[in-house]
C-alpha cells in the first residue's frame, strides 16, 4: 500500500517531534560554553550509599535514562537527611540532570534532587550523625591522626584514628576532616583552634605540607593516585597536630 505524500509528511514530522521532546529531557553539550541541563525529570530506581573515600548516592535507575543506567544524586544547598533515610530502598526522585562538570563527582551525570520519595515498602534508616557542633577538649594541646586508606576498587572509607599521649580522643571528627580534590589528592585537616605540624606516612602516597607548615591555611597533602600506579594500595597515612599560639 502506498502512503500518500501528505500522509508521509505528517508522520515525518511527528516522528521528529517525538525525538526533539527525548532530547530536551537529557543534557545537552555545547561547544560554545556549559553543558545545558535537561528539564525536571522524575526517576525511579534502587538508592545505593557507597561509603568510600568519597561518599555519595548512586540511584540505579529501573530503566536506562540518557544513555546511563545509574546516576549521582546531588542535592546543591540542600540538607541531605531526606535522601540519607531512604538508602537502601526504591525510590522516586525529581530535578533536572546534568553532565558532571570536575572529577568530584563519581558518575558521568548526576541529578540535582529537587524532591525524593520511597516507593512501595522501604525501611527508613537513621540519618547519618552530625559532627558539625563537635569540638577538640580543651584540655588537648596537640595530638596525632593516623589514616588508613584502602585504594582498592569498590567501597572502603578512610579509617581515622586520632590520640593524645597513646590514648583515643573521641569522636575522631571533632579533631580531623580530610577532602579527596577532583584530581584525587587527599588532603587531611585538624580540629579547629589546631595547625598541621608533622605530616608523615607511606613514602610512595609523598606526605607533604600544603603551604607552610604551621600556618592557618595549610594542611596535609598526599597523592594516593601515585602509591596506587606504583603497586601499594593500602596506605597508612598521618599528621600532627598543635593548638595555634
Amino acid at each position: 500500500m502506498t502512503i500518500p505524500i501528505f500522509s508521509a509528511l505528517a508522520l515525518a514530522l511527528v516522528a521528529f517531534s517525538a525525538v526533539a521532546s527525548v532530547a530536551q529531557q537529557c543534557p545537552q553539550t555545547s561547544t560554545t560554553g556549559a553543558s545545558k541541563a535537561s528539564k525536571v525529570r522524575t526517576l525511579e530506581g534502587s538508592l545505593v550509599f557507597h561509603d568510600s573515600i568519597r561518599k555519595w548516592f548512586e540511584l540505579k535507575l529501573d530503566h536506562p535514562q540518557c544513555g546511563q543506567t545509574s546516576i549521582e544524586l546531588m542535592r546543591i544547598n540542600a540538607d541531605w537527611s531526606a535522601v540519607e533515610v531512604l538508602r537502601g530502598c526504591r525510590v522516586r526522585s525529581s530535578g533536572m540532570i546534568d553532565f558532571s562538570p570536575t572529577g568530584y563527582y563519581s558518575l558521568d551525570t548526576y541529578q540535582a534532587v529537587e524532591q525524593i520519595q520511597p516507593v512501595g515498602e522501604c525501611a527508613k534508616q537513621l540519618p547519618f550523625p552530625d559532627y558539625s557542633k563537635a569540638k577538640p577538649d580543651k584540655s588537648i594541646r596537640e595530638y596525632r591522626v593516623e589514616m588508613h586508606v584502602d585504594y582498592e576498587p569498590g567501597d572502603h572509607p578512610i579509617s581515622f584514628r586520632a590520640s593524645n599521649a597513646g590514648k583515643e580522643l573521641q569522636p575522631w571528627q571533632a579533631y580531623a576532616s580530610y577532602v579527596l580534590t577532583g584530581g584525587f589528592v587527599l588532603y587531611g585537616y585538624c580540629g579547629k583552634g589546631f595547625v598541621v605540624d608533622e605530616v608523615f606516612g607511606t613514602p610512595e602516597a609523598n606526605p607533604s605540607h600544603f603551604t607552610e607548615r604551621g600556618s592557618p591555611d595549610d594542611a596535609a597533602a598526599f597523592d594516593p593516585e601515585s602509591a596506587a600506579a606504583s603497586g601499594n594500595k593500602g596506605l597508612n597515612l598521618g599528621y600532627t597536630c598543635m593548638r595555634k599560639p
